[in-house]
């Protein structure tokens, strides 16, 4: 049996950060419990999901995703509140929010239109632009939604966004395949 593999674009977040968050998720296993927590290497904020893609499609993104990245300046995003997706009794993901932006929505929407161009259905729901922590939901009864407070506060630069491929037998389970940087 053979995996397809997946790909997708994101924000990646600077090292500092992904240390500083895994730390802070070691503090939130203890209060919600999630059977999957992301590996710390995995922390990202993602753009675009892509699903699976052959040669050309990867060469024509290749070149669309360079020029897009170099029409968007560095801009920072600022860490907000805890959230869930899914029903609120059992949700299947855990985020961390990010502050709105009008840098990044600008950024977003130009990824999209240029995925578009390659042939990709994208998601069509309106973006929430969040770092995914943990996944599916395994407490004793349903999570407090009153209690998803943030004491993570702080700010990261964006200076480039990523191409990722998805290998779900390892982990870290995300590897850079192309990096574009902003200008």
């Amino acid at each position: 049996m053979t995996t397809q593999t997946h790909y997708f674009i994101a924000v990646p977040l600077p090292q500092e950060l992904k240390e500083e968050l895994h730390v802070y998720m070691k503090d939130l296993k203890d209060k919600y419990p999630f059977s999957r927590w992301v590996h710390p290497d995995d922390l990202h904020l993602t753009l675009a999901f892509l699903g699976n893609m052959d040669a050309a499609q990867k060469e024509k993104l290749i070149s669309l995703m360079l020029d897009t990245a170099s029409h968007h300046h560095p801009f920072s995003l600022t860490l907000s509140e805890l959230g869930t997706f899914g029903n609120p009794q059992s949700p299947r993901i855990f985020w961390l929010g990010i502050e709105k932006s009008p840098f990044l929505n600008s950024l977003r929407k130009d990824v999209y239109a240029a995925c578009g161009q390659v042939g990709f259905q994208l998601d069509s729901r309106p973006f929430h632009p969040h770092i995914t922590l943990a996944r599916k939901w395994k407490g004793p009864g349903s999570i407090n939604q009153d209690t998803l407070y943030s004491e993570k506060k702080g700010s990261f630069e964006v200076h480039e966004i990523i191409l990722y491929e998805t290998h779900l037998n390892r982990l870290p389970k995300y590897e850079e395949k192309e990096i574009f940087p902003l200008v």
